[in-house]
C-alpha cells in the first residue's frame, strides 16, 4: 500500500483542524497498524431512485477521499433492492455524473442482478435457525419494538409477510473510526428485524440491511463511511456478519447535510440536483462542508490535485 498523501504538511494544512477529514487524517496511521495486510476497499453505495444531489455528492467525496488517501481501492455499487422506488435510469445517471466530476471507478455493481446471491446466504442463515417466518402485519406491530410474535412459531393460517433475523440478548460493542465507542443490546433496541419481505408467493424483497451486509463481505469492503443518519444500522449489520461469519468493518460515520429546521437534505427532502449546480462549484461546497479550508481551483483537475488526489490520465 503506498504511503498516503494526506500525510504531506501542505494537504494537512487544507483542513479544519476538528473536522471530520482532520480525524480521517489522525486514523490513518493507526488504521495501518491495525490492518496490516488487509487490502483497503471502499466503496459509495446510493440508492438509485433519483439523480445525484449534493448530500449524495458529500456522500460520495467523503467516501472517495478516504480511500484515496488511504491509498485504497473505491467502489460503486447501486443499491436498488427496492424495486418501488428505485429506476435504471436514475442509476445511469448518477453513474454519469459521478465520472464527469472526475470520480475513477471500475464498472459498478447492481444489487437487483444479485438475487441469486442473496437468496445463497439467506439459505445459510436459515440453515443455521438464524431467521424465521413471520406473519406479522405493520399494523400489527406498530411503531414500538418487534415483540418477537412470531419467534417460536407463527399462525399456519396467516401468510407470511416476512422473515426476520434472530437477535441474542448480548450487547454489541463498536468503534466509530472517530473514537466514539457505541454499544447496543439489538433485543431493547429493536428486537428481531426483517431480512427478507414476501410480496406474493412469486416475489420478494431483500431488506437494506441484509444486502448490504452480503454485498460489503463479498466485495472484500474493509472500511465503510457513510452519513451519520445510519449509525443506527450497524449493530444489526454487526449482528448479520458474525451470524454469516464475515468480518466486522471499519466505520466511520460523517455529519449529514441538513435544512434550517435540521432536517437531512435528500431526494424526497428537495436536496437540489447536480443538474441544478455546477459541478466544480459541488465539490468545493461538499469539500468545506466535511472540514477542508476553500482552495482555489478553476478546473476539476485542479480541485483533485488541491485535495490530494492523483488522478489517473
Amino acid at each position: 500500500m503506498t504511503q498516503s498523501p494526506l500525510l504531506k504538511p501542505n494537504l494537512i494544512a487544507r483542513l479544519q483542524p476538528d473536522s471530520w477529514l482532520a480525524n480521517v487524517c489522525r486514523s490513518i496511521k493507526c488504521e495501518r497498524t491495525l490492518l496490516l495486510g488487509v487490502p483497503y476497499i471502499g466503496r459509495f453505495a446510493p440508492s438509485p431512485s433519483g439523480q445525484l444531489h449534493q448530500g449524495s455528492l458529500i456522500a460520495a467525496l467523503a467516501s472517495y477521499l478516504h480511500a484515496r488517501w488511504h491509498g485504497g481501492t473505491w467502489l460503486v455499487r447501486m443499491e436498488d433492492v427496492d424495486t418501488t422506488r428505485c429506476k435504471r435510469e436514475y442509476g445511469d445517471h448518477q453513474i454519469q455524473t459521478l465520472r464527469q466530476l472526475g470520480f475513477i471507478f471500475d464498472e459498478p455493481v447492481w444489487q437487483s442482478t444479485r438475487d441469486v446471491i442473496y437468496q445463497a446466504e439467506f439459505d445459510r442463515l436459515k440453515r443455521l435457525g438464524a431467521i424465521y417466518p413471520c406473519t406479522c402485519t405493520r399494523r400489527d406491530i406498530g411503531d414500538g419494538i418487534y415483540q418477537g410474535t412470531c419467534r417460536n412459531g407463527h399462525a399456519v393460517n396467516k401468510p407470511i409477510r416476512s422473515w426476520r433475523f434472530r437477535v441474542g440478548d448480548d450487547v454489541i460493542n463498536w468503534q466509530d473510526e472517530n473514537g466514539t465507542q457505541r454499544q447496543e443490546q439489538l433485543m431493547q433496541s429493536v428486537g428481531d428485524f426483517v431480512v427478507k419481505r414476501v410480496i406474493d408467493e412469486q416475489h420478494h424483497e431483500w431488506t437494506y440491511q441484509f444486502a448490504v451486509v452480503v454485498d460489503d463481505a463479498l466485495q472484500q469492503i474493509s472500511h465503510i463511511v457513510r452519513g451519520a443518519d445510519l449509525i443506527d444500522s450497524t449493530a444489526r449489520q454487526i449482528a448479520l456478519q458474525r451470524a454469516l461469519g464475515y468480518p466486522t468493518l471499519v466505520y466511520s460515520h460523517f455529519p449529514l447535510l441538513t435544512n434550517e429546521q435540521g432536517e437531512k437534505l435528500s431526494k424526497s427532502g428537495q436536496a437540489p440536483t447536480l443538474d441544478m449546480l455546477k459541478g466544480l462549484e459541488a465539490l468545493q461546497h461538499a469539500w468545506v462542508f466535511l472540514g477542508g479550508l476553500p482552495i482555489q481551483a478553476n478546473y476539476l483537475e485542479a480541485f483533485w490535485a488541491a485535495v490530494g488526489v492523483k488522478q489517473k490520465t
